[in-house]
């Protein structure tokens, strides 16, 4: 064997020795590099510094660095784009420090401190969800009630009650047992009558714990909901006091855990219109206590009022303000009086408080729509009948302009075909809705039109048409007159005795007054010296003249203030002297078996000529304005279409003040058409006299208008420096100061 052969293994190994040897040596150093590397970028000792008992901090006790850093950060900012800047300061700590004045701040800071809040748009939902938890109960309340609010600010319901709402427990139960509780505390015929009525096939013995009691076999979950939800509204509102320590039904349903139950079956039943309104009905009793502000926003409800608070539903929405404006303790708004402007927060005190008072089977949300496009449907015995107001739908016209017409040239072929109207109409007379067959004591050139005038009012009738509205005085008068609150009084009657109610219900006309006179003592009426503006149908307007008179004879200062601030006064069919309806033949009282409520209004009962009497003579003395509206069309009474005429002109006519004799039945007396309609223009001039009339008489001294001139003087010429200072800044430091002026705005003169 040669040498050659011989060497061969060895340079073999050699070989795969190197080749092994420098791969280890290739990876060792690498691995070695990128160690080096991590160890250049992160500091491994920052996890030793956690461990240590006390901090070490590096002072620098020399001047000069205080000046290069603050010349260092001066000049990082003004490379700054400005907006980006003000952006991360408002994002970061604008809402912090809103929430904190909307705690710790004056009267006048909060209120500034929450429009700000509310104001706030397209923010993350994580931002919203980190100051929802940061809310106290008072600030969320207030949130709630704001204008613009972002719901994701309010907390939903508990998770336990989240969780139950996904579950399929029958609700209803629960929810008799809370009635069955408040029944043995002060027991009422009606709730034993309700309970024997539903719930007879439900075994009272004891029974298993695991066991689900049967559920009556007639009727679905969510209509016993409904039904019990009636029953302990109806319970706890005949029993509701004043002072929650003396409400024994609202505490017993409280302490027995009603408002997790009611937030688990909105959540269960979401956006179910019916189900939110008897919800609805329950809170606005509840919230008359202010105690209960903290149940309410520990169980979520808060936020589902706020949402309620938006819908647009009239019923919704009314509801949900009273129970905010109830739990804010702003107000106190007591059950049968709702809201119905402003629904939102407002800081401006009203310039006239008006009030609507329905009649016999009528209620807020049912008297005072828009005349119905169909009103050939009679009335009905158990409920008002609502027609169908999609009988004749308004079709609106969508004329394309021409996007390529000069825009000046556009304008000026508008104001062209604007002088061709007005000139074709200045020759022809215009018929609008609702004018009078007869009319006593009216003012002359009350119907004079100019051509611009009739031109607008066919607009706005076209408009009208278009836009129909479940309650005119909320939806119009607001659009016409600032500064309104406007209020609905609802209170429970019948026709006949054949429909079942409850023994605690029946009143006549002198209990009802007093009932509703400590009503709108509490929610503010007649207080500051607000002028007041009645608008009353059928007998409601006998129960608004009680209430005047009562209060006119009162020796109490704030029931006194309610008939010296009344200004004036509206009666849409009352039956001053009586009604023919409560004087039928007896055949005919013998099958319509007229109730308490249909008696009382005898033709020329003594009692009412006495309160017909007595209201004239106040009325005089106090300056009331009186205007009469009667109807002249009998009303079609059940589905037999029995021509009846409730109220007869002689009696409708009060004999004082303006008087007029519409063409219509006694249902569409308080209902106009459009905002032409002279039930409509008659309400808007008296209320605008009214409040232009305060505004003179709280300003009418020359100091004062100076005062007040002085006061608008100041804003102005501050706002026109500033504007000359934008013009003539044109450097780096002008935008600076510009950016300071905006964030001291928006920060009432924080700084970071």
């Amino acid at each position: 064997m040669s040498l050659q052969d011989r060497l061969k293994p060895v340079l073999k190994i050699i070989k795969i020795a190197t080749l092994w040897g420098s791969g280890g040596f290739f990876i060792a150093y690498n691995i070695r590099q990128t160690y080096q590397s991590i160890n250049s970028i992160v500091n491994t000792k920052v996890l030793d510094s956690e461990k240590k008992q006390t901090a070490e901090y590096i002072y620098i006790d020399d001047p000069a660095y205080s000046v290069t850093l603050q010349m260092e950060q001066d000049r990082e900012s003004r490379q700054s784009i400005g907006l980006v800047r003000i952006w991360k300061s408002l994002k970061h700590s604008l809402a912090w420090r809103l929430l904190w004045l909307c705690r710790h701040g004056n009267r006048e800071q909060r209120n500034i401190a929450i429009e700000q809040l509310a104001a706030f748009k397209h923010n993350k939902s994580w931002d919203c969800f980190k100051l929802a938890q940061a809310l106290d109960k008072n600030t969320a309340v207030l949130l709630a009630r704001t204008r613009g609010a972002d719901l994701r600010y309010f907390l939903p319901p508990p998770i336990h009650v989240r969780r139950a709402a996904l579950t399929t427990e029958l609700l209803s139960f629960k929810l008799r047992d809370i009635i069955v509780a408040a029944q043995s505390v002060n027991p009422h015929s009606c709730i034993q009558h309700f309970l024997s009525k539903y719930f007879a096939n439900v075994q009272e013995q004891a029974m298993e714990a695991d066991s689900i009691p049967t559920k009556p076999d007639r009727i679905n979950e969510r209509d016993l909901c409904l039904l019990c939800l009636d029953a302990l509204h109806h319970h706890i509102s005949l029993f509701h006091t004043k002072e929650y320590k003396d409400d024994t039904s609202v505490k017993t349903v409280i302490n027995l855990g009603l408002l997790p139950k009611l937030a688990e079956l909105m959540l269960r039943n979401r956006n179910d219109v019916d189900l939110d309104m008897a919800v609805l009905r329950i809170f606005t009793v509840l919230s008359v206590h202010c105690d209960l502000l903290t149940d309410f926003f520990q169980n979520g409800l808060i936020g589902e009022l706020s949402r309620l608070l938006r819908s647009k539903d009239v019923r919704l929405s009314s509801s949900a303000a009273v129970c905010l404006a109830n739990l804010s303790g702003e107000h106190c708004y007591r059950p049968g009086l709702y809201l119905l402007h402003p629904i939102y927060r407002t800081t401006t005190p009203p310039a006239c408080d008006t009030l609507l008072v329905h009649g016999l089977r009528g209620g807020v949300f049912v008297t005072w729509r828009q005349r119905d496009r169909k009103c050939a449907e009679p009335l009905g015995i158990i409920d008002v009948t609502v027609s169908d107001i999609d009988c004749d739908p308004c079709h609106e016209k969508n004329v394309e302009k021409n996007k390529y017409l000069d825009p000046d040239l556009q304008q000026v072929m508008e104001d062209l075909i604007e002088l061709e109207d007005e000139a074709l109409l200045a020759e022809i007379d215009v018929v609008l809705h609702d004018l009078p067959t007869d009319a006593k004591r009216e003012t002359m050139g009350a119907y004079e039109y100019t051509a611009n005038k009739k031109r607008l009012a066919l607009i706005q009738e076209d408009q009208d048409h278009c836009n129909y509205t479940f309650c005119w005085p909320k939806d119009w008068l607001p659009k016409d007159c600032d500064n309104l609150r406007i209020m609905g009084v609802n209170y429970w009657s019948t026709l006949s005795e054949w429909l079942e109610r409850c023994p605690l219900q029946t009143a006549d006309i002198a209990m009802r007054a007093a009932d509703l006179a400590s009503v709108l003592i509490d929610a503010g009426v007649g207080k500051k010296d607000t002028p007041v503006v009645w608008l009353a149908h059928s007998m409601g307007g006998l129960i608004a003249k009680q209430v005047l008179i009562e209060s006119a004879q009162s020796t109490d200062t704030e029931f006194r203030n309610l008939s010296s601030n009344t200004r004036a006064v509206f009666f849409y069919s009352t039956p001053h002297k009586g009604s023919s309806l409560a004087t039928m033949p007896r055949a005919a009282a013998a099958v319509l078996w007229p109730s308490g409520d249909v008696r009382q209004l005898q033709v020329n009962s003594p009692v009412l000529l006495e309160l017909h009497n007595t209201f004239i003579k106040f009325a005089d003395m106090f300056g009331w304005e009186t205007i009469s509206f009667a109807e002249s069309v009998p009303t079609l009474v059940t589905a037999f279409k029995v021509p009846i005429h409730f109220v007869e002109s002689v009696s409708a006519d009060l004999g004082r003040g303006v008087f007029y004799q519409l063409p219509l039945d006694h249902l569409s007396i308080c209902k106009p058409a459009t905002r032409q309609s002279i039930l409509y223009t008659t309400v808007l001039e008296v209320i605008q006299k009214v409040t232009a009339k305060d505004i003179e008489l709280k300003y009418s001294s020359p100091f004062v208008q100076y005062l007040v001139g002085l006061f608008w003087w100041l804003p102005r010429s501050k706002a026109k420096q500033v504007t000359v200072t934008l013009d003539e800044t044109q450097s780096n430091d002008g935008l600076r100061w510009f950016e300071q002026i905006l964030l001291e705005a928006f920060t009432d003169g924080f700084t970071d």
